[in-house]
């Protein structure tokens, strides 16, 4: 998932401490809704500890009570390496992870990690708070290997209302 849509309203803040904003927060309500009817639930969080990403948690988390959370500072502007190495070192026992990040790491991830046969998915725009859902046939997160996973779908706010 993409964080949601941030303020620029306070122009002294650095990128790292922008918070969400008004259409931000409403925008998350949407992906909650959606994910609330599809019955998806979420062992743990990886999120990027960047406040915006820090917020979206928190709104999702109040409606969905994810189990676990952990906040990582290496998310924050990070590369597709640096977040594959983060999944590939949960623990087995984990079966729905939710990972809250920016872009252009969010779409490359995603990108990287379905089926080819999915690939015009590199066609579309991965907008605030859009989020994706793929499944892997491997029981073991370590094992997930590039253009494995079945992308289940794509969900933005503009696609909910």
């Amino acid at each position: 998932m993409r964080h949601s849509k941030s303020s620029w309203k306070y122009g002294n803040l650095n990128d790292f401490q922008r918070p969400l904003s008004k259409k931000g927060k409403s925008d998350i309500q949407l992906i909650i809704k959606f994910l609330k009817k599809k019955h998806i639930k979420f062992d743990l969080a990886y999120v990027s500890s960047s406040k915006r990403t820090k917020q979206t948690f928190n709104i999702l988390n109040k409606k969905l009570e994810i189990k676990n959370k952990i906040f990582f500072k290496k998310l924050y502007l990070t590369n597709y390496n640096n977040i594959l190495s983060v999944i590939k070192k949960t623990k087995k026992k984990i079966k729905n992870l939710l990972i809250i990040n920016h872009e252009p790491s969010c779409k490359l991830l995603v990108t990287k990690l379905i089926q080819k046969k999915y690939l015009l998915f590199k066609n579309k725009k991965f907008t605030t708070s859009a989020i994706v859902k793929i499944n892997f046939n491997e029981k073991k997160w370590k094992l997930i290997k590039n253009y494995s996973g079945k992308l289940i779908f794509f969900k933005t706010p503009k696609k909910l209302i």
